[in-house]
């Protein structure tokens, strides 16, 4: 690979013009630039990392703490995420921060020995330890939260606006016939917590009434869904006429305990999903859901973060809400044609 020093001897200039040449600085004529980035890029010059990481204080490199590797969502989270890194030219180190401490590794240790700029986080499967939190708060780059926030933290966070879009989905419930509406929450993480929140505001706001036996709260949401609703749904005489579900996994799981307990979908129970994933096109019934526009999360979160390392942001602690959207599709549309709105 050709040197700072074979670049300048082919152009007839010095090393450090040829640096200052790569780096596009004004002084440095717009011919010279051209040529040597001509040169540059016919014989594949690739700048040294470290050196630059030295000379700058940056390493063009950023961490990402990510766990859900099979999680459609958490994939075009990430899909948004390396879009930005792209077009800034910037790298990322990944750890599963779930593995680590479970094994009780020295998480910060691996993203400080690379010298990154800073960190993005996705939600971790319980939430962090006030030590995990200080240690955090002692990584003096920028820290960047996706979509789970921790109550007190000083950190930027980007995510889904959870809230708005369910006084949409309980009117459109209740516009189908639906009285008996219920939820499957899983508030170990705090979307959940505002999604379960978010769901008793506007079934009062509508003044319907809720029964605690048709809310069920999950301790596991890849796991549990499918037993506990079949156990719900078992109940004859007392089980929901519509379900507004956690995410589009818990949906699928649900509709797969209605269909083995032989419950039609939609016309004994309405179910909507979160997240918009591709699965709830393949699903029969099609899969009302919300899209939280995982993939522009991503492309917020990344650009935050970068914006902190380039002084571009500064300021107190920033709260990105990416607004939502309801989508009714077959699984809620009782009365109405089969075409999917969206609201």
């Amino acid at each position: 690979m050709i040197s700072l020093k074979g670049i300048g001897k082919i152009c007839g200039v010095s090393e450090s013009t040829v640096s200052k040449a790569l780096k596009r600085n004004p002084g440095i004529k717009k011919e010279t630039i051209a040529r040597v980035m001509e040169v540059a890029r016919k014989y594949g010059y690739q700048p040294n990392a470290m050196v630059e990481c030295i000379q700058t204080g940056r390493s063009r490199s950023i961490g990402i703490a990510f766990n859900k590797f099979q999680c459609e969502y958490a994939g075009a989270v990430m899909e948004g995420i390396h879009q930005v890194l792209h077009e800034y030219e910037y790298d990322a180190y990944l750890i599963s921060w779930d593995r680590l401490v479970k094994d009780k590794v020295d998480l910060l240790s691996r993203f400080s020995r690379r010298r990154v700029d800073g960190l993005l986080l996705f939600p971790m499967a319980l939430p962090p330890t006030s030590e995990q939190i200080k240690d955090l708060n002692r990584f003096h780059n920028p820290v960047v939260l996706i979509d789970s926030d921790w109550p007190g933290n000083n950190f930027d966070h980007v995510g889904a606006d959870n809230r708005s879009v369910f006084p949409e989905i309980i009117k459109y419930l209740i516009n189908q016939g639906c009285k008996k509406i219920g939820t499957i929450s899983y508030t170990l993480a705090t979307t959940g917590e505002e999604r379960r929140s978010a769901f008793f505001d506007a079934m009062a706001e509508f003044n319907m009434p809720v029964n605690a036996r048709h809310c069920l709260d999950l301790s596991d949401c890849w796991n549990e869904a499918y037993e506990a609703v079949k156990k719900l749904l078992s109940n004859k005489r007392n089980r929901p006429d519509a379900l507004i579900c956690f995410n589009d996994y818990v949906a699928n799981d649900v509709l797969d305990a209605a269909l083995d307990l032989g419950i039609r979908v939609p016309e004994d129970l309405a179910l909507i999903g979160f997240g918009n994933l591709p699965l709830t096109r393949r699903t029969r019934p099609e899969l009302a859901t919300v899209d939280q526009f995982p993939c522009e999360i991503g492309r917020r979160a990344a650009t935050l973060l970068l914006d902190r390392i380039t002084g571009k942001e500064t300021g107190k602690r920033r709260d990105i809400a990416i607004p939502t959207r309801f989508i009714a599709r077959k699984s809620i549309q009782i009365n109405n044609t089969t075409t999917e709105e969206t609201i």
